[in-house]
């Protein structure tokens, strides 16, 4: 980790590093960030709506992408500096609903009373549907895919949970993995069972195990 000098002057900030190199950042009252100059020279431009969202940035090369966001500050619309563009739309509920990329192509979004996700249709010819239990965890994935010559194949990955929702087993067609955890909620192993239809696709058995002081440093990090 390098060094720095951080200074403040009302609405600027700069930071400076060990090489001597300096970052200055200027900045709205409010603390926004209008302008950010880098050490090479060049530098990046911000522009917010009354809301404090971004509506465009310039990068260093001059190359602007644009925002456009409805009544409740949400994108609706956002355009590359190549013209690019990828559009949003919204339910009643505030929910996304449809994505359309660059190439025109439609991501498309489900969701039950509770506003959890229980089906998205991707562009790929994929759709994905998702079950919850009463606790409103996770516990069935299924996919289903479109051939070229209109078969469907499916694929199922069932998870098995425990009464506070820690993921205890997933399972498919290919193999089963077990979860284990130490009195502390801390995940001990993870081990994987191959099906006799895994096998004969090359999965094998392994298990990974977990030490409880490489929990403690990646807590502290």
């Amino acid at each position: 980790m390098s060094n720095c000098l951080c200074k403040e002057f009302d609405h600027l900030f700069t930071v400076t590093d060990a090489l001597n190199n300096t970052t200055t950042l200027e900045r709205k009252p409010d603390g926004e960030v209008l302008r950010i100059n880098h050490p090479d020279g060049t530098s990046e431009t911000f522009t917010y709506n009354e809301l404090g969202q971004v509506l465009t940035h310039t990068d260093g090369k001059g190359q602007t992408t644009q925002l456009l966001r409805n009544g409740r500050g949400l994108p609706k619309w956002r355009q590359d500096a190549k013209g690019q563009t990828i559009t949003y739309e919204y339910d009643k509920a505030i929910r996304l609903v449809a994505l359309t990329n660059e190439n025109d192509a439609t991501y498309r979004f489900a969701y039950d009373d509770a506003d959890r996700l229980i089906e998205e249709k991707r562009i790929d010819n994929l759709t994905r549907r998702f079950s919850y239990n009463l606790g409103g965890h996770l516990t069935q994935v299924e996919e289903i895919g479109y051939g070229e010559k209109g078969e469907q194949p499916r694929r199922s990955t069932h998870l098995e949970r425990d009464p506070i929702g820690r993921l205890l087993a997933k399972l498919n067609d290919d193999a089963r993995q077990d979860y284990a955890y130490d009195d502390g909620d801390r995940l001990l192993s993870i081990e994987r069972k191959p099906t006799d239809a895994g096998r004969k696709l090359g999965v094998t058995a392994v298990k990974t195990d977990f030490a409880h002081d490489l929990w403690a440093i990646i807590e502290r990090l």
